[in-house]
């Protein structure tokens, strides 16, 4: 048998009052999104013996949130995120010896990506495509986000340079 219990609480209500600068960094920002769907590439990947001497395919997707500057930016390349130069720098990167754990590799590639400002979120699949057999791949999904911070540093810059 469950006994109704009372208890005294105090409510403060807050209704009448928002902060004036409340939705200033909350507006929507406008966002268009980079896909590299299945790089595959040959990497020294693993922790076992094995995996350090022979390379073994793995597939790299990204999904790239990216802050759109493009009604105030001349539509010339170096005014965008280029997934040319993303894939360039993804194999600069494998091809600088063997990395243990998919999980350190997506921490790499995440930092890679945030080295350009305008990029605002990530999402990485890396998958390892020749462990099993009986399964087409194994794998991992790191997604990772700029501090917001730096996306209303990023958004207030592209204000400034509207006006």
């Amino acid at each position: 048998m469950v006994k109704n219990l009372k208890k005294n609480i105090s409510v403060i209500s807050t209704v009448g009052w928002v902060p004036p600068d409340f939705n200033k960094n909350n507006e929507k920002i406008k966002t268009y999104k980079i896909l590299i769907n299945n790089l595959i590439l040959d990497a020294f990947i693993g922790i076992h013996d094995f995996e350090k001497l022979k390379k073994q395919k793995i597939s790299i997707s990204l999904s790239i949130n990216v802050f759109d500057s493009i009604s105030n930016v001349t539509h010339k390349i170096e005014n965008f995120v280029s997934y040319e130069h993303i894939v360039n720098d993804i194999k600069s990167l494998l091809s600088k010896g063997h990395v243990d754990l998919l999980e350190t590799l997506g921490e790499k590639i995440a930092d890679l990506c945030f080295e350009d400002k305008r990029i605002l979120t990530v999402n990485i699949k890396l998958e390892k495509l020749e462990v099993f057999k009986d399964v087409n791949s194994v794998g991992i999904e790191v997604f990772r986000k700029r501090p917001t911070s730096k996306v209303v540093e990023e958004k207030n810059k592209a204000s400034e340079s509207k006006e």
